[in-house]
């Protein structure tokens, strides 16, 4: 039985993504999103989280095109966990979102095409 794992988030974006090809010709494309979390006491800075993205197939393709730093999105899709080993032998893990759709929060500058 598979659990419930959606997710939404929003936030900039880190860096430029960076698309790769699978052995198999499938694109992928990752980036990372920094989200804001911010505080009711103005004398705490605010916190903030960065959430690794991975896209598949055409919305790779799309986000490869269109997402740049700086970028405000808002991905939805579903969480995964990634579990290794580290060169020392201790277990090291990472949450990223699975998106399936991305939804572009500003508007495009003169020139960029969606």
């Amino acid at each position: 039985m598979n659990n419930y794992a959606n997710a939404t988030i929003e936030g900039f974006v880190t860096k430029d993504p960076e698309l790769k090809k699978t052995k198999t010709g499938k694109s992928v494309c990752t980036f990372s999103l920094a989200i804001n979390h911010y505080s009711k006491n103005e004398n705490e800075p605010p916190r903030v989280s960065f959430i690794d993205v991975e896209t598949w197939e055409k919305i790779a393709e799309l986000c490869h095109k269109t997402v740049t730093k700086g970028k405000r999105v808002m991905i939805m899709g579903s969480l995964r966990q990634d579990r290794w080993e580290d060169s020392n032998g201790k277990m090291q893990s990472r949450l990223k979102i699975i998106g399936n759709e991305i939804r572009f929060l500003e508007n495009p500058k003169k020139g960029d095409q969606i």
